[in-house]
């Protein structure tokens, strides 16, 4: 009988021990910020807002050399972004998604154009025309692996199943910019299985407290949906340590309407100690297409950092 309580004992301890051995802890990050975002177009709710997502991140090293790290988040209360990622040094990182986080490819250059605060596209609708992930993208279940080495950047992304009898999804992506100083170039190309061919490229480039970037996107679908051809541009200048401002135009020409959708911004963004405040204007003309299918949008932002 004392050898079996002997055995139980010893048995459990082990189970301790392993246990202990694999545990691991979560560093937990939040901001205080609060948004305004008021459109001409929903003038009837409230533009104001606060930042509602608390983020939980965990890393290792591993005894190869190699490191993992794991991402959640809760945002508003759900289970969100969530991913993992094993970076092997020299030879690059490999992440899988578990959902609603880009693991590689194409989302890597989609948009190179520099923005003080965001996107001429954003907050105006809820359809991001004239992107190189226009077509959709699933990120629940892709993988991705990302190499960086003497200014070349490879990315790409793979989704074998992204939706209930949909074919599987891949991307690419490349950036270089040991071609002159201040210079980057970029290419990539998203294949949304049977649905459409995303195909981009671009040039972004750095002098002194100026940014300025041209890029092209082109998407092509395989059905009856029309394909786009999109044009975006923008600078963005460094008047000082604190102080950035921005002006982009991203216009989209698509196929049989009668006119092109037009979004344009100007935004601005200032740091004060431990208090940051970035904002602006962006406006979108024949949305979709549709002539006189305008927004307007003003955008606030201020964040605290403690």
């Amino acid at each position: 009988m004392n050898k079996l309580k002997k055995v139980g004992l010893t048995a459990l301890a082990t189970t301790l021990v392993t246990s202990a051995a694999y545990a691991g802890e979560l560093s937990v990050s939040g901001s205080a910020t609060l948004s305004y975002t008021g459109r001409d177009s929903n003038s009837d709710v409230n533009p104001w807002s606060m930042g509602d997502s608390v983020n939980f991140t965990g890393s290792g090293d591993l005894d190869n050399g190699m490191d993992v790290t794991v991402k959640y988040e809760l945002d508003g209360g759900n289970y969100d972004d969530y991913s993992l990622t094993l970076g092997m040094g020299d030879m690059g990182s490999l992440t899988f998604s578990g959902a609603s986080v880009n693991a590689g490819g194409a989302d890597k250059v989609k948009d190179i154009v520099p923005t003080a605060y965001t996107p001429v596209y954003e907050l105006t609708d809820a359809t991001d025309n004239g992107l190189a992930t226009t077509s959709g993208r699933s990120t629940t279940g892709m993988w991705g692996y990302t190499y960086n080495q003497d200014g070349l950047m490879l990315s790409v992304g793979y989704n074998p199943t992204p939706a209930a009898a949909a074919s599987a999804e891949s991307s690419y992506g490349l950036s270089y910019d040991g071609l002159m100083d201040g210079l980057t170039l970029v290419a990539g190309r998203f294949d949304d299985g049977d649905v459409a061919e995303n195909d981009t490229y671009g040039a972004k480039y750095v002098m002194g407290s100026i940014t300025a970037a041209f890029q092209m996107t082109k998407v092509e679908y395989d059905g009856t949906t029309a394909d786009q051809d999109a044009t975006h541009m923008g600078v963005s200048l460094a008047v000082n340590e604190n102080l950035t401002v921005s002006a982009g135009r991203l216009e989209t020409e698509i196929d049989g309407t009668t006119e092109d959708e037009v979004n344009t911004g100007v935004q601005a963004s200032y740091t004060m100690g431990s208090i940051s405040i970035a904002g602006g204007f962006n406006e979108q003309e024949s949305g979709g297409g549709t002539a006189a299918n305008d927004v307007e949008a003003a955008l606030f932002n201020i964040a605290f950092a403690f």
